[in-house]
């Protein structure tokens, strides 16, 4: 599964972003990073491995300037093994295969 976050009031790559993702009873977190190292480059989506899990039970976004965005199991249902497109300050979910 994989989280693909749009700044709206920080900047637009989510560049220092945290996301945590909760599924069958373990939490996971990411960092949205630019690049990590001499010469590299990160991809802008967080990349979660949830294994035999059958449902997302949660999902919690730290944006760069302090706003929280959490998402619970019933507006995540049906998202394992898609990406997921979330803009900062809005209650809606975009995925895709």
């Amino acid at each position: 599964m994989g989280v693909k976050l749009v700044g709206g009031q920080s900047n637009r790559d989510a560049i220092g972003a945290h996301v945590r993702l909760t599924a069958a009873g373990k939490t996971m977190m990411r960092q949205i990073e630019a690049g990590s190292g001499y010469s590299s480059q990160a991809m802008m989506i967080a990349h979660f491995g949830i294994g035999e899990a059958d449902q997302i039970d949660g999902l919690e976004i730290r944006w760069p300037n302090g706003n929280t965005q959490k998402f619970e199991a019933p507006a995540l249902a049906g998202m394992i093994n898609q990406i997921i497109t979330i803009e900062e300050g809005r209650d809606s979910l975009v995925a895709q295969r």
